[in-house]
C-alpha cells in the first residue's frame, strides 16, 4: 500500500506538468494554424483550399473546408485552425493509448507525457553537415501539411486494433476488434493515402507469410483480417485516379498556376530512385540523427518489455515506409513534392512515443535496480530527448514567427 501511494503521490506533479504542457502545444499549435489557415506563413493550407473549393482535391479534409466555407472565408479559416489543433489535441490521447498498448507497465500520465513530447520533438542537427529541419530531415511535426496532420491522429488507433486482430488470428477475430481495425485505418487513409501505401504491403506480405507457415490452416482468418484494409484500398484507387490522371492534372495545373506556383505541368507518374554511394551514406546519417533517441531505447529496453510482437510489427510497417520514401518517387508535376515520405512521415510521433516511452521504462527499472551503469545510461536518453525536444521547439517558433518550414 505504501508503495502505492507513493506512486500515485508522485504522479501528481507528472499530471500537473502535463496539463501545462498540453496548454503550451495547443496555444502554439492555435497559434501556427491560425497564421497558416489566414496565409500569414508560407504553408501548402491555402493550395488545398483553392483545389478543394475547386472540387479538385481528395480526401477528407477536402470536404471539411468545403463545409465550413459554407460560412464564408473568415469563419473558414479560424475553423479550420481550431479543428487542427483539437485534431492535435485528440492526437495526444490516441498516441498515449498506442503507448500504454505497446508498453503496459507504464500510467496513463507516462504514456500521456510521452505522448506530448514526441508532439513537439525533432531532429538533432550536425553544425556543418546536416543542419536541416524539415529539408534533408526526418521530420514529422511539421505544420504545413493539414492532410498528414489529420490522418496521424487515427494511425495509433488503428495499429491497436490491427494488434488485437492479428493476436485472435488464430482463433476467432472479433467483431468489435474487427471492426474497430477497419474504420480507423479507413479514416487514416481519408485524411491521406500515404500510411496505407506501407501498412497494406505489409499486411499482404504477413498473411502470405502466415498461410505458408502454418500451411493454410487459419486461411480463413486471414482472408477476413485482409479485407478490413479493403475500403481503404478503394478510396486509395479513387485518389490515385485523380491524382494522376490527365483531367486532374489540367484542372488543377490551371488552379496552382492561378497561385503563382509554377513547374505543375504535365501528368504524373511513379518511378524508381537509383541512389549514389554518397546519396545513401548521407540518407542512413540524416535517419540516424533524426531517431537518435528512439533507435538508443529501442536497442537498450525493447527486450525487457513484453510487447515485442507487437512492437516488432510496428517497426516493420515503419521500415517499409521509409523504403518506400527512399526508393520511390513521383514524376511530373508532383516530382518535387516528396510525397512518398509521408507515409513514414505520419509516424513520426509513434516511433518517438515508443521511444520517449521506452525511456520511462529504462528509468523505472534504473531506480529498482539501483546501479549506476543504468543511471548513467538513463541520463544519456534525456539528454537526447532534450536535444529532440530543443530542436522541435525551434522550428515551431521560426514557423510561428513567419518562418518557413524550408529549414
Amino acid at each position: 500500500m505504501d508503495i502505492l501511494g507513493t506512486k500515485k503521490k508522485n504522479e501528481l506533479p507528472l499530471a500537473i506538468f502535463s496539463l501545462v504542457f498540453t496548454a503550451f502545444l495547443c496555444y502554439k499549435w492555435w497559434k501556427v494554424f491560425y497564421c497558416a489557415c489566414t496565409g500569414l506563413v508560407f504553408s501548402d493550407v491555402p493550395a488545398h483550399i483553392k483545389l478543394a473549393l475547386g472540387h479538385n482535391d481528395y480526401g477528407l479534409s477536402s470536404l471539411l473546408i468545403q463545409l465550413f466555407y459554407l460560412g464564408g472565408e473568415f469563419f473558414a479559416q479560424r475553423a479550420l485552425a481550431v479543428s487542427l489543433t483539437l485534431n492535435n489535441l485528440i492526437g495526444l490521447f490516441t498516441l498515449a493509448m498506442f503507448i500504454r498498448y505497446l508498453l503496459p507497465r507504464l500510467s496513463p500520465v507516462e504514456a500521456f507525457l510521452a505522448s506530448a513530447f514526441a508532439h513537439l520533438c525533432g531532429p538533432w542537427i550536425i553544425p556543418g553537415v546536416q543542419t536541416g529541419i524539415y529539408l534533408d530531415a526526418y521530420n514529422g511535426n511539421l505544420y504545413h501539411n493539414m492532410t498528414v496532420l489529420f490522418s496521424r491522429t487515427f494511425i495509433p488507433l488503428s495499429f491497436i486494433g490491427f494488434f488485437r486482430c492479428w493476436q485472435q488470428r488464430h482463433g476467432s477475430i472479433g467483431k468489435k476488434e474487427w471492426l474497430g481495425f477497419m474504420v480507423a485505418f479507413l479514416v487514416a487513409t481519408g485524411f491521406k493515402p500515404n500510411f496505407a501505401f506501407a501498412f497494406c504491403p505489409t499486411l499482404l506480405g504477413l498473411l502470405i507469410y502466415d498461410f505458408i507457415k502454418y500451411k493454410g490452416k487459419y486461411l480463413k482468418n486471414e482472408v477476413i483480417l485482409g479485407l478490413a484494409v479493403v475500403p481503404a484500398g478503394l478510396i486509395c484507387i479513387g485518389q490515385y485516379a485523380m491524382l494522376f490522371s490527365r483531367d486532374f492534372s489540367q484542372s488543377g495545373n490551371e488552379i496552382l498556376e492561378d497561385m503563382g506556383i509554377e513547374g505543375v505541368q504535365g501528368e504524373s507518374g511513379i518511378a524508381l530512385k537509383s541512389l549514389s554511394l554518397s546519396q545513401a551514406g548521407s540518407l542512413a546519417l540524416m535517419y540516424l540523427r533524426s531517431l537518435l533517441l528512439p533507435i538508443y531505447t529501442l536497442l537498450l529496453q525493447l527486450r525487457r518489455e513484453t510487447k515485442k510482437e507487437e512492437t516488432g510489427l510496428f517497426l516493420l510497417v515503419l521500415l517499409v515506409s521509409i523504403l518506400e520514401a527512399v526508393f520511390l518517387t513521383e514524376t511530373g508535376y508532383r516530382a518535387n513534392d516528396g510525397n512518398f515520405s509521408w507515409g513514414s512521415l505520419s509516424l513520426y510521433t509513434c516511433i518517438f512515443g515508443l521511444g520517449i516511452g521506452l525511456l520511462w521504462r529504462m528509468i523505472q527499472d534504473g531506480f529498482a535496480k539501483k546501479k549506476a551503469g543504468g543511471a548513467l545510461l538513463c541520463l544519456i536518453g534525456l539528454g537526447l530527448l532534450l536535444g529532440h525536444l530543443m530542436v522541435g521547439y525551434y522550428f515551431i517558433r521560426f514557423f510561428n514567427s513567419g518562418g518557413s518550414f524550408y529549414i
